[in-house]
């Protein structure tokens, strides 16, 4: 196994709904009571929660919140939540983890009959490996590079995979680094089927599948 040496990470989630939810946003300060509740713990200030309203489009009405010095970035929409972590410290996973299951939570509280349909999670990573070159790695995965275009600088890998039990789909990337030189860029998608995976359960489960995924290249992630 090859230990990776993480220099940047990153997090997607979104918690997509059984059908569009178009009284969310009816008695929009309730929303934001629930919300601010819930994740005030984080470090949630009211100059960073707020109510984008869009005359063009219902799909583009939605709850804005911030976290973590901005690294968190969170949209509650009328058919789904979406999540992006830019940035994903270390010390932050924990805490990261906490307000995915606290955000969810919170439009429960609201919506008590809103039901979940999926989640979808993505993790990215940018890391060197701990005694070999990325490159050297990678080129296991091509057998054979396309001829006459120029001598080749890198390659990489997409993988897709189908249902698993409570998964219903996944996918590996795995390429060369546009961020971080010398490292290798990896990207672990999954989709969750929400009537088997609860919102609380969910970091747990997705976290294990990373470490699964990875385990699969030959990888694993430092202690």
């Amino acid at each position: 196994m090859l230990k990776l040496e993480v220099s940047k990470a990153d997090l997607g989630f979104e918690a997509g709904y059984s059908q569009p939810e178009f009284g969310l946003f009816r008695e929009g300060a309730s929303l934001l009571h629930y919300v601010f509740k819930r994740l005030e713990p984080y470090g949630l200030r009211l100059a960073d929660l707020r109510i984008e309203r869009s005359s063009a489009s219902v799909a583009e009405h939605h709850v804005l919140c911030y976290l973590f010095n901005y690294w968190m970035v969170i949209r509650i929409r009328v058919d789904r939540i979406e999540v992006l972590c830019s940035e994903l410290p270390r010390d932050y996973v924990g805490k990261t983890k906490g307000a995915l299951v606290d955000i969810c939570g919170a439009v429960k509280d609201h919506s008590p009959g809103l039901g979940f349909r999926t989640f979808a999670v993505s993790v990215g990573l940018h890391a060197k490996l701990e005694g070999q070159p990325v490159r050297s790695y990678l080129s296991r995965f091509v057998i054979k590079p396309p001829q006459n275009l120029g001598e080749p600088t890198g390659n990489g890998a997409v993988f897709y995979f189908g249902p698993d039990r409570d998964r219903l789909l996944s996918s590996i990337t795995a390429d060369l680094s546009a961020m971080v030189p010398d490292a290798m860029y990896l990207r672990i998608y999954s989709v969750w089927d929400a009537q088997k995976v609860k919102p609380d359960s969910l970091p747990a489960i997705a976290e294990a599948f990373v470490a699964q995924a990875l385990e699969t290249l030959g990888l694993q992630l430092p202690v």
